[in-house]
């Protein structure tokens, strides 16, 4: 198996990246979030997701310069 570098590498780091992090928003907001029994953890959830938005936005400007 061949490894990736250079462009490639970051092409394919950034793709995982965004992926990860639209995955992670899903978990949250749809898994997490609604079945969480404790009030306190169900706010904090509440609060982060907007933080992993604007980090999954980053992203995804970053994975436009190799389209």
């Amino acid at each position: 198996m061949l490894s990736k570098s250079g462009k490639a590498f970051d092409k394919a780091y950034i793709e995982n990246e965004v992926a990860y992090h639209k995955a992670v928003i899903g978990a949250v907001e749809g898994l997490l979030i609604p079945s969480s029994k404790n009030a306190e953890l169900k706010a904090l959830l509440e609060k982060v997701v907007p933080a992993l938005k604007v980090h999954l936005s980053h992203a995804e400007m970053v994975q436009m310069k190799f389209k």
